[in-house]
């Protein structure tokens, strides 16, 4: 993708120049509680669900949320049943991906039809997570541009 910026200069922008490298994962078998605390301490909203390297879903606080709040009016001991559900039961199957040398475009016509806020970055093999494009991450880029001109 090649982008004129208004003093004239071209650019080309790929995933790979934005994208967070090497995301923080999970399992299929951690529990929600793990993912929990790992969007809170990291203040995310995604994580690529892999099995060894190879990505195999998604999970987002949008997917916990529904989950959580349909199955957490019971008792402490409920509760912590059901913080102790495996990752595998409440995840995103087959998520939309990228390739770190994909148009930066690309990237945001995805975000953007998909309604996602992130999408992994696989490898040239398609299986391994090597990083996550968020909106985040557009929007930082696109700020850096703004404050350059």
């Amino acid at each position: 993708m090649e982008t004129k910026t208004r003093a004239g200069k071209i650019i080309a922008l790929k995933v790979s120049d934005v994208m967070t490298e090497n995301p923080l994962t999970v399992e299929v078998s951690d529990t929600l509680e793990q993912v929990e605390e790992l969007l809170e301490e990291h203040r995310i909203r995604q994580l690529p669900v892999v099995e060894g390297t190879e990505l195999v879903g998604i999970i987002t606080d949008r997917d916990i949320r529904p989950f959580l709040r349909d199955r957490y009016l019971g008792s402490p001991e409920e509760q912590e049943r059901v913080m102790k559900t495996k990752v595998a039961s409440v995840m995103s199957l087959k998520p939309v991906t990228l390739s770190p040398n994909d148009d930066l475009k690309e990237a945001i016509e995805l975000l953007i039809e998909e309604k996602v806020g992130g999408i992994p970055v696989v490898d040239e093999d398609g299986r391994a997570v090597v990083g996550i494009v968020t909106y985040v991450d557009v929007l930082r880029c696109f700020l850096e541009w703004l404050q350059e001109e």
